[in-house]
C-alpha cells in the first residue's frame, strides 16, 4: 500500500506543476493581450470624437451631463391621455431581496392632483410605482422626488391603468419639477398640445412663434425643438427667425445652444437663400459666439450655424474674423466646427492655411479634426485635397493606422480627382472597415477607372462590403462592370437584390438572371424588379412562356405578373383584352392599367381617370402609374387626368402610398401643376415623420418654391 502511494507521488507533483505552468501562462497573456499570438495587430481607427488638444490619449465627450436638462416633449403630449399637474404627498420604498444576494427597491408614490391639463382625472388622489413612471433606476441616485414637489406629469394608458410616456435620460426630464402653478412650462404644455392637434403645420409653426414670443427660459427649449422639427416651413414665415433668436442671451447655456441649432435649421431649411434673412441670422449668430463665453457645445453649434449660413457667412465682416483657419481654439472640437464653417462659406482664401494645418496635424489626431480639415479642403481646393488626402493615407498605412476617414473624405471629392485617388489607395485596404469605406466611396465616385478594385470585394462572405462594391459596379454603369458582376449573381441570397443586379446585367446583354426573374414575379413584393429584369434582359422565350402562364393558369397572382411582364415587353397585341380588363370591375384591372401605360395606349386614358376616382388603392396607384407614362407621349391630351394627379398628391385623405404615387407621375411629367401641389402636401400634419414628406420637401428646395407666392 505504501509502494502504491510513493508510485502516485511523481504523477501528483507532475500535474501541480503542470496547472501551475498554464495559469503563469494565462496571467501573463492576459496581463500582455496574448502579444505573442498576434506579433502584428491589426489597424486601430482613430476615435471619431474630439480630444483635447493636448493629448492623444482617446476622446472626451462634448459637454458634460448637463445642469439643466431640455425637455423635448412634443412626442410625450401626442402620446399621452392625461396630463397632470400634481403634488408629491409621500412616498415608500420596499426593498426585496432575491437570490439572498441582490437587493431591489421598489417604489410607491402617491400624488394629489391639482390641475388637469389633457384628459379626465376623477379621483382624489394618484398612485403609481416606480416602474410605472420609468424612474426606477434613479431610486438609488442623488436625485430623487422629495414630497411636497409640484410635477409635470405625461401619463399614457398602459391596460387598464398608466405609464410615465416621457421617459428620458435623468429624473428632472422625465418628471419635470414646477415652480408653483404658474410655472412658464405649463403654458409651452399647452401650446404643444394645441400644435399635436392641428393639421395644417403653417397653423402649427404659428402657434409654436407666438408661444416663443411670451417664453421666458426652459420652457422655451421644447417650443424650439418643434419649430425646428418644421424648419423649412420656419425658414419662410415672416420674423420666425427673429423670435427664435431671443434666448441667445440666456443664462443657461443649454438653452443657448438649443437656439443656435434651430437658427441652423432654418438656414439649412432655406432654400431660396434669402439674403436678407441670412445676412441677419450671420450677424446674430456672431454677436452670440462673441458673448457665449467658453461652453464648448454652444461655441461648436454657433460656428455649425456659421456654415449653415453659407456664403452669406463670408459676406459679413464681422464673421470673417471668426472664419480664420490659423485662429486658435481651445479645443478640437471648437476648431472643427471653424475648419466645417470655413469650407461651407467658400472662403478660398483660406485654403493655403488648412493645407498648412492637415500636414502639420499628427497621424493620430482625434478623427473629427482631420475629417473637418479634409472636407473643408474638399470643397475650397478640391485637387489639392486630393494630393494630400492620398499622401496622408499613405503615410498613415505606413505607420499602422487606419485609413478609413481618408477613404471617405476622397469619396465626397468631384469624379476626376477622387477616382485616381481611389485606385492608388485601393492598395493599401487591410481590413475589414477599411474595404468597406473604400467600396462606399466608389458608389460615390461610381467611375470606371474603378472596376478592377471593385472587382475583388465581391466574395459574399464580405457582407456590406460585397453590397457596396456591387452598387459601385452598378451606378458606373458599363459592359466592363457588367462582365466583372456577372460571375457573382448567382451567389447573391437576397432576392430582391439578386433581381435589381439581374436587371443591370440584362441591359448589358447577360442573361443569366433569367429565370430568376420569372421564378419570382409572382411574389407582390418582388414583381416590379423581376418585371424590370425581365424587361432587360430580353429572353426569346419569355414571351412565349408569359402567354401560356396568362391562358393556362387560374392563379390571380401568376396572371397578373404575365400581364405586367407581357405590357412591359412591348407586347401591343394583347391591348383589346388589357382595355376590356380594365373597363371592368376585376382583380386583374391594376395590372392591365400599368401594363396599357406600358405599351402607350392612348385609348386607356379614360380608363385611367376612372381608375383613379377608385376606393381601390391599388387601381388607383395603378392608375397613376399609367398616367405617368401615357401622358408622357406627344398625342395624350387630358387636362382632367393631370388635374386629378395634382388632387390626390395635395389630398390629406389619400393614403401615402397613393399619394406618392402621383407625386413620382407629375414629376416624371414635369407638369406645372406639381408645384401648387407640392404647397398643399407640405402643409399636412399627417405626413410628419413619413419619408413622403422628406420627398416633398427636396422637391421644394430642388424647385425653389415658395410656399407663399405673391
Amino acid at each position: 500500500m505504501l509502494a502504491k502511494t510513493k508510485s502516485k507521488v511523481p504523477w501528483i507533483a507532475t500535474l501541480i506543476a503542470f496547472v501551475s505552468t498554464i495559469m503563469i501562462l494565462m496571467t501573463a497573456a492576459a496581463n500582455r493581450g496574448f502579444a505573442v499570438q498576434d506579433p502584428a495587430p491589426p489597424k486601430e481607427e482613430p476615435k471619431s470624437t474630439t480630444a483635447a488638444p493636448t493629448t492623444n490619449r482617446g476622446a472626451a465627450p462634448t459637454r458634460r451631463p448637463a445642469k439643466q436638462g431640455i425637455l423635448d416633449l412634443e412626442a410625450p403630449i401626442m402620446q399621452a391621455e392625461l396630463i397632470l399637474v400634481v403634488r408629491l404627498v409621500d412616498m415608500t420604498e420596499s426593498k426585496l431581496v432575491y437570490g439572498g444576494k441582490t437587493e431591489v427597491v421598489t417604489q410607491q408614490f402617491r400624488f394629489e392632483p391639482v390641475r388637469t391639463i389633457k384628459g379626465i382625472f376623477a379621483r382624489d388622489s394618484l398612485l403609481l410605482t416606480g416602474q410605472d413612471l420609468g424612474i426606477q433606476q434613479f431610486a438609488g441616485g442623488a436625485e430623487r422626488l422629495e414630497p411636497g414637489q409640484l410635477l409635470l406629469l405625461l401619463l399614457g394608458r398602459q391596460g387598464p391603468g398608466y405609464f410615465n410616456c416621457n421617459r428620458a435620460v435623468s429624473l428632472e426630464q422625465s418628471i419635470p419639477r414646477l415652480r408653483d402653478q404658474a410655472d412658464p412650462l405649463l403654458a409651452a404644455v399647452e401650446a404643444l398640445i394645441t400644435v399635436t392637434q392641428k393639421q395644417d403645420r403653417a397653423a402649427k409653426v404659428a402657434t409654436l412663434l407666438s408661444a416663443l414670443g411670451k417664453a421666458k427660459d426652459r420652457d422655451a427649449a421644447p417650443l424650439l425643438l418643434s419649430l425646428r422639427r418644421r424648419a423649412l416651413i420656419g425658414a419662410q414665415t415672416p420674423n420666425a427667425l427673429v423670435i427664435a433668436s431671443r434666448f441667445l442671451d440666456d443664462p443657461s447655456p443649454e438653452i443657448r445652444e438649443v437656439t443656435i441649432k434651430t437658427l441652423a435649421a432654418l438656414l439649412e431649411a432655406d432654400y431660396l437663400q434669402q439674403g436678407e434673412l441670412r445676412e441677419r441670422a450671420v450677424k446674430t449668430i456672431v454677436a452670440a459666439l462673441a458673448a457665449t463665453g467658453p461652453d464648448l457645445s454652444v461655441r461648436v453649434a454657433a460656428f455649425d450655424a456659421l456654415g449653415a449660413a453659407g456664403e452669406s457667412a463670408r459676406r459679413v465682416e464681422p464673421a470673417l474674423e471668426w472664419l480664420r483657419a490659423d485662429r486658435a481654439a481651445a479645443t478640437f472640437a471648437e476648431h472643427g466646427a471653424r475648419l466645417r464653417a470655413i469650407g461651407r462659406s467658400g472662403r478660398t482664401d483660406q485654403s493655403d492655411a488648412i493645407e498648412a494645418y492637415l500636414d502639420q496635424l499628427p497621424l493620430d489626431a482625434p478623427a473629427e479634426i482631420q475629417t473637418a480639415a479634409g472636407q473643408a479642403l474638399g470643397v475650397l481646393a478640391p485637387q489639392e485635397a486630393a494630393r494630400r488626402l492620398v499622401k496622408r493615407l499613405m503615410s498613415k498605412s505606413d505607420a499602422g493606422l487606419g485609413i478609413t476617414d481618408e477613404l471617405a473624405l476622397l469619396g465626397e471629392l468631384p469624379r476626376d480627382m477622387a477616382a485616381p485617388a481611389l485606385v492608388e489607395a485601393s492598395a493599401r485596404l487591410e481590413n475589414y472597415g477599411e474595404q468597406l469605406a473604400f467600396a462606399t466611396a466608389c458608389v460615390k465616385v461610381a467611375d470606371p477607372r474603378l472596376n478592377l478594385a471593385l472587382s475583388g470585394l465581391l466574395n459574399p462572405q464580405f457582407g456590406d462590403v460585397r453590397w457596396q462594391a456591387s452598387e459601385a459596379l452598378r451606378r458606373i454603369d458599363t459592359n466592363e462592370a457588367a462582365s466583372l458582376l456577372s460571375p457573382h449573381l448567382k451567389e447573391e441570397a437576397n432576392l430582391l437584390r439578386k433581381l435589381q443586379l439581374a436587371e443591370f446585367l440584362g441591359r448589358h446583354g447577360f442573361r443569366e438572371g433569367y429565370p430568376y426573374a420569372i421564378e419570382h414575379m409572382s411574389a407582390p413584393e418582388l414583381q416590379d424588379a423581376a418585371v424590370e429584369a425581365l424587361a432587360a434582359i430580353q429572353e426569346p422565350k419569355a414571351v412565349p412562356e408569359l402567354r401560356k402562364i396568362w391562358e393556362s393558369s387560374h392563379d390571380l397572382g401568376w396572371n397578373a405578373a404575365a400581364i405586367r411582364a407581357l405590357g412591359r415587353l412591348g407586347q401591343a397585341d394583347i391591348a383589346p383584352q388589357l382595355l376590356e380588363l380594365a373597363g371592368r370591375k376585376n382583380p386583374l384591372t391594376a395590372p392591365a392599367l400599368i401594363a396599357l401605360g406600358d405599351l402607350q395606349i392612348i385609348k386607356a386614358l379614360p380608363l385611367v381617370l376612372d381608375g383613379l376616382g377608385s376606393r381601390n388603392d391599388p387601381v388607383v396607384i395603378a392608375a397613376a402609374r399609367a398616367a405617368g407614362k401615357l401622358l408622357a407621349g406627344p398625342e395624350a391630351r387630358s387636362n382632367e387626368v393631370r388635374d386629378r394627379l395634382a388632387a390626390l398628391v395635395a389630398d390629406p385623405d389619400a393614403s401615402q402610398a397613393v399619394r406618392g404615387t402621383a407625386l413620382e407621375s407629375l414629376v416624371a411629367l414635369n407638369d406645372p401643376r406639381l408645384d401648387t401641389a407640392l404647397i398643399a402636401a407640405v402643409q399636412d400634419g399627417s405626413l410628419e415623420d413619413s419619408a413622403l414628406l422628406l420627398r416633398i420637401e427636396k422637391l421644394l428646395a430642388t424647385r425653389k418654391v415658395k410656399l407663399n407666392p405673391q
